[in-house]
């Protein structure tokens, strides 16, 4: 019977003296496989954190860049409507029966940009503080197409300019003289005031700001001077389409420019403007930010209709 090899016990730090007993190799290049992977994943994970920062950085120029464009743009656009306002006022006050100056003009400025300008008279809108209720009932059922929201409307706006309706509830509150003393002058000084009006809410207010005014002094509006869109709320017969206006001898109306610049940025200025009155040849009493016209197309650079030059104003023609 043959005997079996004795048993030999190795310890560990004796390993390499017998090969069976030795580490495996194959753990060892386990091992390393492990720690290539994870150098790869930190690898990609590094690249693709830096190509995401360099995207960011990039995006974050062209937009500081597309802003600072557009802020340029709109500074342009905000200089050549007023300028353009100011043209207009000087054509009228400097106008003679030889240049037949007609309104909307629409001419380009030095530039670049396109501009229209036209005249609202305030004679041929609803003065807030003149107008008879049922014209400012009329005018606001057509702006909110509810009737019983334009009555409680029009009785704030009444109350608002009536004096005898601000009268303080306590009365060691009131004046020696008697008349209200609530710390603001009785009636609208300016229609920017309309946005106090409980009711009026700000879509409400910005498109009733191109119907109102507080320089008429007139119980209704003069129906020869009101916009076609007055005119239509108010029920009221339509002028001849495309009636050009002359420059205004006297009286108050809002110059308004329009301004397209190359762009496509679009910029509105108001101003409202008296002339020949308290001994002044003209005089600026509000200036405003209008709102582009709904129905109205960015002027082109090659419409045709469009004056060379804005300062040739007496050679431009009507549209």
């Amino acid at each position: 019977m043959a005997r079996l090899p004795a048993t030999r016990w190795y310890r560990p730090d004796q390993a390499h003296l017998c090969p069976a007993f030795a580490p495996r190799t194959r753990y060892r290049r386990r091992s390393n496989a492990g720690r290539d992977g994870f150098a790869l994943v930190a690898v990609i994970w590094s690249l693709g954190l830096i190509t995401l920062l360099g995207t960011a950085l990039i995006v974050g120029a062209r937009y500081r860049t597309k802003v600072t464009s557009s802020l340029a743009s709109v500074t342009a656009a905000t200089a050549a409507a007023e300028s353009a306002v100011n043209l207009a006022i000087m054509a009228t006050v400097t106008t003679t029966p030889t240049q037949k100056i007609k309104f909307p003009l629409r001419c380009r400025m030095p530039g670049g940009e396109s501009v229209a300008v036209t005249l609202e008279q305030e004679s041929g809108k609803v003065d807030l503080n003149t107008a008879t209720p049922a014209i400012l009932s009329r005018l606001f059922t057509a702006l909110t197409l509810d009737q019983s929201a334009a009555t409680r409307i029009t009785g704030r706006i009444v109350q608002f300019r009536d004096p005898g309706g601000n009268q303080p509830k306590d009365p060691a509150t009131a004046a020696p003289d008697g008349k209200p003393d609530n710390g603001r002058t009785a009636g609208f000084t300016t229609i920017m005031q309309l946005d106090q009006i409980d009711g009026v809410s700000p879509h409400l207010f910005r498109t009733a700001l191109r119907f109102v005014t507080v320089r008429s002094g007139r119980p209704e509006p003069a129906a020869e001077a009101a916009s076609p869109a007055l005119r239509q709320a108010l029920g009221l017969a339509q002028n001849p389409v495309g009636a050009a206006q002359g420059a205004p001898v006297n009286g108050s109306v809002t110059i308004r420019a329009d301004v397209s610049t190359a762009d496509g940025v679009r910029f509105v200025r108001e101003a409202l403007v008296s002339f020949a009155e308290d001994g002044r040849p003209y005089l600026i009493r509000e200036w405003r930010h209008g709102d582009p016209d709904p129905g109205t197309l960015t002027l082109r650079r090659d419409d045709p209709g469009l004056a060379d030059d804005c300062f040739r104003i007496g050679g431009a023609t009507a549209s």
